[in-house]
């Protein structure tokens, strides 16, 4: 998402849309409720013969289908709902961010890069000339137990955990088994 998008992206347009849903979906229980309470009871109490079960077995049918719209429609509802509190969260840090750099005398580009004017830093002697910066959202980091130690080698992550020993892992690899009072075996790491 650039930054144009994400400044006019109104939040409220999508929890509309998941209210519209939610109220398909509060509709479809509705008849879902009238077809088994109401529609298939009095079928049930009032008709008898091939017929009636014929036309029994088409009310399942179709309150199995007002089901579906209704389980649907919720998660519609829910997805839309969470869509747009997310974005309403990085257009609230976007905004503030952009408000910190216009205070502290930078300027924010159109396309999301920010100008810095010329100026000295706190304990430097010279003068360090003004520019321009772009972010780039990149890939997100691996928040994997690989990230945090550096590799010193050129396995692979494959081969690394197979060659690995237990005293190099952060957490013991095998389990001591200990019995208990009552004789039941449990693991203790």
């Amino acid at each position: 998402m650039d930054l144009a998008t994400l400044k006019a992206f109104k939040p409220s347009e999508y929890e509309e849309a998941a209210d519209g849903y939610r109220a398909t979906g509060d509709m479809a229980s509705e008849a879902k409720d009238a077809i088994d309470n109401r529609i298939g009871l009095g079928l049930r109490g009032e008709v008898k013969g091939d017929a009636a079960e014929a036309a029994h077995g088409q009310l399942k049918k179709l309150s199995s289908n007002f089901h579906y719209v209704q389980t649907e429609c919720g998660l519609v509802s829910t997805a839309l709902n969470g869509f747009a509190f997310d974005i309403a969260v990085a257009k609230r840090k976007l905004e503030a961010a952009m408000e910190d750099a216009r205070a502290d005398g930078c300027t924010v580009n159109a396309n999301g890069s920010v100008s810095y004017p010329a100026g000295k830093k706190p304990g430097d002697e010279k003068t360090a000339e003004g520019g321009a910066v772009t972010g780039s959202a990149g890939e997100p980091p691996c928040l994997t137990r690989w990230s945090v130690r550096p590799s010193t080698s050129t396995r692979t992550r494959i081969t690394a955990r197979r060659l690995r020993t237990p005293t190099e892992s952060p957490t013991p690899w095998k389990k001591r088994r200990t019995r208990t009072r009552s004789g039941r075996r449990s693991c203790v790491r």
